[in-house]
């Protein structure tokens, strides 16, 4: 009714005013009588005017009781600034994972490396098993707080995907940085993880690395596509990879990186550090190379090449670095291992990757002699994959992947992992 009247009175005003102008045109002059029904005219115009927006006002305020209306915290719930100054954005993600194994290892994750021998009673008894958790759930906080020298930097990075029981909380990374230098825990400078061909598997497969170390690390650019980077590691020696050992020195690593106009990459690393027990020492050595190629606006190929020696540690699903003999002797494994997987993207919610990752110890050296009838150092190692990413909306990720691939030892022995994998994971 209050929306007719006004609509009503508005016609009315209109055509006052349009007869008063009228008037005046015809007589050439201004009538007072006409000046004080215009300067009338005009107020009551005003009042409707004042009505209306109240009359707004009270219905959107009627809406908003009705509605909930969801805004964003002070520059959104990713982004916080603090008093001082510094800046946070948090982020992370909720995951729940599942997977069915066929044949394998009685593992949530990737064990190519321990799956049991064929012809075993742990081949019978580690088979059609289904394996659920969310214990890879992540979140982070990156962190910049400006001074009068330069911004300082960070990242505090946690999940529960803790070595010991996978069940349990720690830190993946911790780091300051200032300028060009990073001071902490962060992804070991001689690893790429940026090339490894997307799995679902949070242990990844063979052929890729998910190594943090402490470290100091220098980084620059030496021209407008190409940086390098140095850093001085903490190795983390574990009994399993290098076996009484006593560490002295960290490790050496540096790296080089080129990118390419259309968004390709290359990078070139190596490695050196001491191998050092009570009796013996050795210097352990690798090299790495790798890249991502975009080869059409869809279709994203990743590789990547890895070549150690004395070294068990940088690369997941590898032997250890070195055995120790019956004269406190130490021998070095030698290895190489590659990764490579090509994921296309079908629609703007759907894509996918078929890889496969190998290693390939050597076997005619004194460490594979003495490792000859062991049932955890491997010959070879190989895994083939595909899976299929659905994104029916932006923070969310479903995903759905099928694994096949082999082991054998020195003394020729196989085994067999064969699964399928599942992710559910919200993205903030």
């Amino acid at each position: 009714m209050m929306k007719a009247l006004n609509t009503m009175v508005q016609k009315s005003l209109l055509a006052v005013s349009v007869s008063l102008l009228m008037s005046s045109a015809f007589a050439g002059q201004v009538n007072p009588e006409i000046e004080q029904l215009r300067q009338e005219v005009n107020e009551l115009r005003a009042m409707l005017q004042a009505d209306i927006e109240t009359q707004k006002s009270l219905t959107q305020e009627k809406v908003e009781q009705v509605t909930p209306v969801i805004t964003p915290a002070p520059q959104s719930i990713q982004q916080v600034l603090s008093k001082s100054g510094t800046e946070f954005n948090l982020y992370g993600y909720i995951r729940a994972d599942a997977s069915y194994q066929i044949k394998g290892a009685s593992t949530m994750y990737n064990n190519i490396s321990g799956v049991p021998l064929e012809h075993t009673p742990e081949e019978s008894a580690q088979k059609d098993q289904l394996h659920s958790t969310v214990y890879v759930t992540r979140f982070g906080l990156n962190f910049k707080t400006p001074t009068t020298a330069g911004d300082v930097g960070g990242k505090l990075e946690m999940d529960f995907f803790g070595a010991a029981t996978r069940d349990q909380f720690r830190i993946r990374h911790a780091y300051l940085t200032f300028d060009k230098w990073l001071v902490g825990q962060t992804w070991s400078t001689f690893i790429a993880p940026e090339y490894y061909p997307e799995t679902i598997d949070a242990g990844t497969f063979v052929g890729s690395a998910l190594l943090r170390s402490p470290m100091v690390r220098y980084s620059d650019n030496l021209t407008a596509n190409t940086s390098f980077a140095v850093s001085v590691e903490d190795p983390k020696y574990t009994a399993a990879t290098d076996p009484d050992n006593k560490m002295r020195l960290p490790a050496l690593v540096g790296r080089l990186n080129h990118k390419f106009a259309n968004g390709s990459m290359l990078s070139g690393r190596s490695f050196i550090a001491e191998k050092r027990t009570n009796n013996d020492s050795e210097w352990a050595w690798g090299v790495g190379f790798g890249g991502k190629y975009q080869m059409t606006p869809d279709t994203l190929l990743k590789a990547d090449y890895y070549h150690v020696k004395g070294d068990g540690r940088f690369l997941l699903w590898s032997n250890s670095g070195y055995v120790i003999d019956d004269q406190n002797n130490m021998h070095s494994n030698e290895f190489d291992t590659v990764s490579l997987g090509v994921t296309h993207q079908f629609t703007p919610k759907i894509r996918s990757t078929l890889a496969y990752g190998y290693m390939k110890a050597k076997d005619d050296n004194r460490f594979a002699e003495l490792q000859h009838n062991s049932t955890t150092q491997n010959k070879q190692l190989w895994q083939g994959w595909v899976n299929t990413m659905y994104n029916p909306y932006k923070p969310i990720t479903l995903g759905v992947e099928y694994v096949y691939g082999e082991r054998e030892t020195f003394d020729g022995r196989n085994g067999i992992d064969n699964r399928f994998n599942m992710i559910a994971s919200y993205d903030f």
